[in-house]
């Protein structure tokens, strides 16, 4: 049978042999998109939870059969398979998105133009699933992530066309690139310089104009200096047209001269980079002088960027400090990955970490929860005392900085490599530390490819530039006089010169290997030619270096030796190999790389055999060396037995990993890893875990799904207890949107098994999702003060302390209810101390947002700020998207008692976006109403009459009469004021309605006054 193409970039379409076949259904072609993309069997409960996740069971499933039978009839049989309950794409299907990442992957070679017809549009253009919530997210990522690399692709394009200086193609590229994202800047430099140097100053000129117009009206901000630099050197006439340079011979006596390496073989000099090094000089004589500074350090691989700092510190004074990290691909979501590799230098082992350091046991026992092995040498450490997550969080990176100062180093240096790998933790470090010392002489470098930068470092990035504490120095290709030099100083042979000159294109790295290369067929891209030099290596040596590959980032002689199986001896001479090749670089009692791309091609060459051994040995020789504290490796040791193919103990070693980030309070990581976990060993308890995650980040519909799969796998283990925590969990998840008919639901599937259940903590659970369904359906409030009474009484006698937290914010909710206010903060405030005593961050910000807007009814709007404020620091550092939801609402409403209705709807806004993101459809109408009074305020009484009106519409979708009652409450008050009394006299009979059989006073009081003010009109 002739290949099936399936094309999911842009409109997504199906061919056979260039003929195209009936469109599919929405489903079906979302059903499809999903297989093409994941590449592996997937189980039918998660394509049910993902397309059909509103549906019940049976129909899902029906659903999903009949789409399989539209697929299958469409495409043909075989297309989709089905083994053991999972679904799989057959390989042989081609798929756009598959070809596109494979041409992005590849090295960009001159005269080589790469297909970007590939790249049809957006990914699923035109495809909205709007009932499918988790497939939209899934299907807007890749869309993003696609689009991303095509932007990247474009944007090396552009880099490499001008080193060609084939400035029509920069031209070109650089406008396809706008057309992806009008905002880069930098597309905007690439075009004023091309059509400069084509002899179109005006066109250059106006490019900038564009750029100007652009970003003020898009984000408020003035273009960056340099491209303001670049403005002024085409106005004045200093960047001209080109003309073409002829090739460039030096004299042999002007050569450099270069050194020899141990065995002999010629070792490349320094070549150029006169101002970037002056450029480090003037920003350390601004550091030293008691100023933070920042030096980024910008190009592609092998450009130099490493090796110009290494020759900037090798002239620094001998009483310089000068620390180095460097980030990894493969530990980009382990917190503060790089922070271990800084502190565990000989330099701070000896200044901060024995017995006469100059730390408190306070920062002291703060650093161990990343070095947990501080306690051997400081037994006494105390424990880190539990506080709201956003102070615990500003006391570690606190700790991190006292280390530092506790070097006493003036002034301090500090470079971190390949910060395109950055971990959102460590980034988040770098902020803090660069504005808390912004008084102290410090310099702080980082080196980074632009094209590999991650958004949260681009955006950290471009803060520092536009506060004026950063510089950015480029590093760009060397000039060809440059590479004359650097090649004529490696080589006498001028044939092997020439072409190093002339396919290196400036790249120093690149430019070497070139010039040690053989004449004869001489690898087209720099990986091949790296794997080439590796070959010629000893068999010892090579055999030393793979296992050093597994080892990656660093590791110490021992490890190697257990690793690689060969003798002590034998590991010494293949060492020796391996620094005289300027492989690996020996520091203290560490062996490193010296390029990122060596590890990265021993890797990819071994046999999967000697790998899966490799990995193992690696594995087991870190547990030993880490036996007292492996959660702080336990990343690299899920990845090792993954690789080993061991999924068993990956999986463990994931969930270890998982449990740390949250220790460091690092949700987004600690999601990652749950993910891995359950890639690799599927269970009941993995889901829940993973959807806790997500449920605490704002992502319901994600949690739901993850729910629904420990419930299904539970259920088909016959693990009643899991099976209940999940039913419970499940419920949970409308907590925060208040569909108390969701929760009863889920109650009602759990009661038999409740019955059956002695667990104190699950009873304690029910009691209380019970007690937030009667309030939220106003029945009797003295049904929810049982539920909660028997929630009180589980947790005293069972130390039940989380959820002793949550009961007394439901307390604090039942007395607002009943109107006593100042009975409902204290409440909340015990709510917010239980949760500080757990370590609870996600209830004790919905216990300080309750706190902020009771005290706000009392009328004590200073004490409701400083509640407010605690909530979201609070959130916000801990990545909780669910309270943003309320604390946005709060903190508008005190801008409304502030008489700022401009602020207020600012507030409100951002609150809508949480509650769209989450899919709440209560406080999307809570919103509404709350933008209807901001507009109300502001005197627009017909726009607060829209929206009003709209959020009534909307609140009566959902069952929540609290709020509901609220909206009419509000349209009694907006038609008075516009002198409706009819529509007002409606309004207040709406809400007397829901009020007649309710114990609610706060509102019957509110609904009284109102009365009595319509009938003081009508009199």
């Amino acid at each position: 049978m002739a290949i099936l193409h399936l094309y999911l970039l842009g409109f997504p379409r199906l061919e056979r042999e260039n003929e195209a076949l009936p469109a599919l259904p929405a489903k079906a072609t979302a059903l499809l998109a999903y297989l093409a993309l994941t590449r592996t069997p997937q189980a039918r409960d998660r394509l049910l939870a993902l397309l059909w996740a509103e549906s019940a069971e049976e129909a899902a499933r029906k659903n999903l059969r009949n789409t399989l039978w539209t697929l299958r009839k469409t495409v043909g049989e075989d297309v989709i398979g089905a083994d053991n309950n999972r679904l799989l794409l057959r390989d042989d299907v081609w798929v756009d998105v598959t070809a596109f990442e494979q041409m992005v992957m590849q090295p960009i070679l001159p005269a080589v133009n790469p297909n970007l017809e590939l790249y049809g549009g957006p990914f699923l253009d035109g495809l909205a699933l709007t009932e499918a919530p988790e497939f939209e997210l899934w299907a807007v990522t890749q869309r993003e992530r696609l689009k991303g690399l095509y932007v990247d692709l474009l944007n090396r394009l552009v880099e490499f066309r001008r080193m060609e200086q084939n400035w029509s193609a920069v031209i070109a590229l650089a406008q396809q690139a706008l057309l992806q994202d009008p905002l880069q800047e930098t597309m905007y430099s690439a075009l004023m310089d091309a059509y400069t140097r084509s002899g179109d100053r005006a066109e250059a000129l106006r490019q900038y104009d564009l750029l100007k117009a652009t970003l003020n009206s898009e984000l408020g901000v003035e273009p960056l200096p340099e491209t303001e630099n670049l403005r002024q050197s085409i106005l004045s006439g200093e960047l001209r047209a080109s003309t073409t340079m002829p090739a460039v011979v030096i004299p042999r006596e002007e050569r450099h001269a270069a050194t020899t390496t141990a065995d002999g073989a010629k070792q490349a000099p320094f070549i150029g980079r006169t101002q970037q090094l002056a450029a480090l000089t003037a920003e350390l004589d601004s550091a030293r002088r008691g100023t933070a500074r920042i030096v980024l350090l910008v190009g592609e691989m092998g450009i130099g960027k490493t090796r110009l700092w290494r020759e900037w510190t090798a002239g620094l004074p001998d009483d310089y400090l000068a620390l180095e990290a460097r980030f990894l691909e493969s530990t980009q979501a382990l917190p503060f990955a790089p922070l271990r590799d800084l502190f565990s230098s000989r330099v701070c082992a000896q200044r901060l970490f024995s017995a006469q350091t100059p730390l408190s046991t306070v920062w002291l026992s703060e650093i161990a929860r990343l070095f947990p092995e501080l306690r051997v040498t400081f037994p006494n450490l105390p424990t880190p005392v539990a506080l709201p997550a956003d102070e615990e969080r500003r006391r570690l990176l606190e700790a991190f900085t006292q280390g530092l100062l506790g070097l006493e180093a003036k002034p301090l240096i500090l470079f971190f490599d390949d910060m395109q790998w950055a971990d959102r933790a460590t980034l988040d470090w770098f902020d803090y530390l660069i504005h808390r010392l912004r008084d102290q002489p410090l310099l702080l470098a980082g080196a980074y490819r632009p094209n590999e930068a991650t958004q949260p470092l681009s955006h950290l990035l471009s803060s520092w530039l536009r506060e004026g504490i950063a510089q950015r120095l480029a590093l760009e290709p060397l000039s060809e006089a440059e590479s004359w030099t650097l090649a004529q100083s490696i080589s006498d042979d001028r044939a092997r010169q020439e072409r190093a000159v002339t396919l290196s294109a400036g790249n120093p790295h690149f430019l070497i290997a070139l010039s040690h290369a053989e004449t004869a067929n001489v690898p087209p891209t720099l990986v091949e030619l790296t794997s080439a030099h590796l070959n010629r290596l000893p068999e010892m040596a090579r055999q030393v270096l793979q296992a050093a590959a597994v080892l990656e980032p660093d590791f110490k002689f021992p490890t190697l030796v257990r690793v690689s199986g060969r003798s002590e001896d034998e590991t010494l001479d293949a060492l020796d190999s391996l620094l005289s090749a300027d492989i690996l670089t020996e520091r203290e009692d560490n062996y490193s790389f010296n390029h990122p791309l060596i590890p990265t091609v021993v890797r990819n060459t071994m046999s999967a055999a000697r790998s899966a051994v490799l990995h193992r040995r690696a594995a087991q020789a870190l547990e030993s060396e880490y036996a007292d504290r492996l959660p702080q490796i336990a990343a690299r040791l899920a990845d090792y037995y993954e690789r080993a193919g061991n999924p068993i103990q990956a999986a463990s070693y994931a969930d270890m990993a998982a449990d740390h980030a949250r220790s460091l309070i690092a949700l987004p990581e600690a999601e990652s890893f749950f993910r891995l976990a359950l890639q690799l060993e599927p269970t009941p308890l993995r889901h829940i875990k993973l959807g806790n995650v997500l449920f605490m980040q704002n992502n319901l519909s994600g949690a739901r799904a993850e729910f629904t799969s420990a419930l299904v796998m539970a259920e088909q283990q016959s693990d009643m207890r899991v099976t209940l925590d999940a039913m419970l969990s499940m419920a949970d998840t409308y907590v925060p949107t208040g569909q108390a008919d969701e929760i009863d639901r889920w109650l009602v599937r759990a009661a038999n098994l409740l019955e059956a259940e002695s667990d104190p903590q699950l009873q304690a659970r029910a009691h209380f999702l019970a007690g937030v369904s009667a309030i939220a359906h106003q029945r009797p409030l003295r049904e929810a003060e049982l539920h909660l009474a028997e929630v009180n009484r589980l947790t005293r006698e069972n130390n039940l302390k989380q959820m002793a937290g949550r009961a007394m914010f439901e307390v604090g909710n039942l007395m607002a209810e009943r109107g006593d206010l100042k009975q409902a903060v204290a409440a909340y405030r015990e709510a917010v101390a239980w949760a500080q005593a757990v370590g609870d961050s996600f209830q004790e910000a919905l216990g300080y947002n309750n706190a902020a807007y009771h005290t706000l009814l009392l009328g004590d709007l200073e004490q409701a700020k400083q509640d407010v404020t605690a909530g979201l620091d609070l959130a916000q550092a801990a990545g909780l998207r669910v309270p943003l939801q309320y604390l946005y609402s709060t903190r508008g409403e005190i801008a409304l008692a502030e008489t700022q209705p401009d602020d207020a709807e600012k507030w409100f806004r951002q609150g809508l976006e949480e509650a769209e993101h989450g899919g709440n459809l209560r406080q999307l109408a809570n919103y509404q109403a709350n933008l209807a009074l901001a507009a109300r305020q502001r005197g627009d009484l017909d726009a607060a009459l829209t929206r009003l009106l709209s959020a009534r519409d909307q609140v009566a979708s959902v069952a929540a009469p609290h709020l509901q009652t609220q909206i009419n409450l509000w349209l009694t008050e907006l038609y008075m004021q516009r002198g409706e009394m009819a529509h007002a006299r409606e309004a207040l009979a709406a809400a007397d309605s829901t009020l007649a059989e309710s114990d609610r006073q706060r509102l019957k009081v509110w609904a009284d006054r109102l009365r009595h003010e319509l009938m003081a009109v009508k009199q």
